[in-house]
């Protein structure tokens, strides 16, 4: 087991365990020091003693008295050893060694001083006896005349003195376990002190993990209770916490569970968390599936379940249902900071409703083609008759005219209908094509040039040379172009300016073609630039100025955006340089 996970008191026991070895090893190695150095300081008091007599009894028998008293002290001390060097520092005598065998001694440290200045010392290794050894040597100088000069040396082994050491160390030893001992039982009171009421604290804290109710301890430690107090007033605070957060989540749960869309929301491995009663029944399932059940089990759709695994989007799905007719269901996914949710929105009765409105306009417009027919016919035979061509009849022939021009506009608004009908219904008609948006705005220029107009107005048209080339169908690029220049033309004839002018410009724009159509015409209020792409919605009110209202019936603008989008582009109102208003039309090359 690592020591990050032991409990508290088995790590502080450990600590304080070793902090008190690491006292008791620096204290024993002072110790051992001190006595190590005292042992060897007495060594070298007793060898320099019976040097003095070895020097004495040198200096009086010569050599032979050097080897009487090192009889006897060899007798009393068998581990120590006597040597005799000669002037030339070969070995006259030794007590452990054979002399012929040994090297000479005039380069040891304590002999060199026993020469020089009558007596040395030395504590190094000796590689004869393998060991340490404390040297002491003294310089003789025997009888006669002249008498010899010789050194006496003793050594005494260092090893031999862990006697001296023994005796300290075991009292050492006992004395250090019983502190040891002293300091574990201190060590497990204070404990138990302190983490008694700490103990106390962590059970209460457990309660409220586990929610329920605890009052922290009451101690006489001031700083403890002073915990507790804190403690105390933060579970107050939780609790209430709780109980809001608790609240407001079943108020989101009726909330969300009243919603006409189904909802469900799913954890990071594809668990449900919540799903309401609305998508539980769009999944097709009697009964509200259980907390943590797999989605998967409840999708009716494998699209929609692979919608989980792709970046966030909106799709409408077609969900077969046995013995009945296919949903239609508008799922939405959104990524959370924990999991996803999905959006599923039934469109079945949307869609129903969508067919009957787009059979009506289908059909009224059919039916509405055929007497509008009749009455146009009538009317041309009637102004084409005799009668009308006398000058009494002219007021006659000018109601005509304006009848004309009538059925042509309600002509013209079921056309319109027919033909938003056809796009929002059908996919992109099948004669795509290679289309120049610079041909299209040169044969749109014309047309507008040949509308009737109570002030001039210049077309102007910039294009780069090699034309602007998109895929799409011409007679409704032709369609939307001309619906938005035709509306610039038709409001600059009530603007204050003495003349129109109608700009065409196109331009690449990052993979896209730009084409801008701007006037000086009155422009658009700011409160209805929302509105002018609206079915039926105009700004006649500020861009006519109080005139005469202009014809149309507010579906140009909205046809023209319609066959922008199905072409993958946007048309949207952007600043004019003229002063007026600026339509910027982006298509994909």
């Amino acid at each position: 087991m690592s020591f990050s996970k032991l409990t508290l008191k088995k790590k502080i026991a450990i600590l304080m365990t070793l902090a008190v070895s690491v006292i008791g090893l620096a204290a024993w190695i002072i110790i051992y020091r001190a006595e190590r150095s005292d042992s060897i300081e007495y060594t070298r008091t007793m060898l320099s003693r019976y040097l003095d007599l070895m020097a004495v009894s040198g200096e009086e028998k010569g050599v032979a008295g050097i080897k009487n008293i090192s009889g006897i002290w060899t007798s009393l001390y068998p581990d120590g050893r006597v040597t005799v060097v000669g002037l030339n520092g070969e070995v006259v005598t030794d007590t452990k060694a054979d002399v012929s065998q040994m090297e000479n001694h005039y380069t040891r440290g304590e002999v060199m001083g026993a020469f020089e200045n009558g007596e040395g010392s030395e504590l190094r290794y000796s590689k004869t006896q393998r060991e340490w050894q404390i040297y002491m040597a003294k310089r003789v100088i025997t009888p006669g005349s002249p008498g010899e000069v010789y050194v006496v040396r003793l050594s005494y082994p260092v090893a031999k003195l862990s006697g001296l050491i023994k005796s300290v160390t075991i009292p050492f030893i006992k004395y250090f376990a019983l502190i040891l001992i002293l300091v574990w039982l201190g060590t497990y009171l204070v404990l138990r002190l302190i983490l008694t009421p700490l103990s106390s604290l962590s059970r209460a804290a457990s309660q409220i993990a586990r929610g329920e109710k605890a009052c922290f301890p009451i101690t006489n430690d001031d700083e403890i209770q002073a915990l507790s107090n804190t403690l105390n007033s933060m579970q107050d605070s939780l609790q209430k916490t709780i109980r809001e957060a608790q609240e407001r989540k079943e108020e989101l749960a009726q909330l969300v569970g009243a919603l006409p869309i189904g909802v469900i929301l799913i954890d990071d491995e594809k668990k449900i968390r919540y799903i309401n009663k609305e998508a539980s029944t769009i999944c097709g399932q009697s009964e509200l599936p259980a907390r943590g059940s797999s989605v998967e089990l409840i999708l009716p759709s494998n699209e929609l379940y692979f919608m989980l695994d792709e970046p966030d989007t909106t799709r409408t799905l077609s969900i077969m249902r046995s013995g009945a007719m296919a949903m239609q269901v508008e799922a939405t996914t959104l990524r959370l900071p924990r999991g996803r949710l999905i959006a599923l929105q039934d469109l079945t009765e949307k869609a129903k409703l969508e067919e009957v409105r787009r059979d009506f306009f289908i059909d009224a417009g059919h039916e509405f083609q055929t007497p509008l027919a009749i009455i146009r016919t009538g009317l041309e035979l009637l102004k084409s008759s005799p009668q009308m061509n006398g000058p009494e009849r002219s007021e006659d022939v000018e109601t005509i005219d304006s009848l004309l021009r009538q059925q042509e506009r309600i002509s013209g608004l079921v056309d319109d209908l027919l033909l938003l009908v056809r796009l929002d219904a059908d996919p992109m008609r099948k004669d795509v094509a290679d289309v120049d948006l610079v041909g299209v705005a040169e044969e749109v220029k014309d047309e507008i040039a040949a509308l009737p107009q109570s002030k001039e107005t210049e077309i102007e048209i910039t294009a780069p040379t090699g034309g602007a080339h998109v895929m799409g169908v011409y007679e409704d690029m032709r369609r939307a172009l001309l619906n938005i220049m035709e509306n610039a033309q038709k409001y600059i004839q009530f603007s204050d300016s003495p003349a129109g002018i109608i700009k065409v410009s196109l331009c690449e724009e990052g993979g896209m073609w730009r084409l801008t159509v701007d006037d000086n015409g009155p422009g658009v209020a700011e409160n209805e630039r929302k509105l002018i792409f609206e079915r039926f919605r105009r700004g006649d009110s500020h861009r006519a100025r109080g005139r005469k209202k202009s014809g149309g019936y507010g579906l140009g603008l909205s046809i023209s955006r319609r066959i922008i989008e199905r072409h993958g582009g946007t048309l949207e109102l952007g600043e004019s340089e003229l002063g007026g208003t600026a339509f910027v039309i982006r298509l994909p090359k």
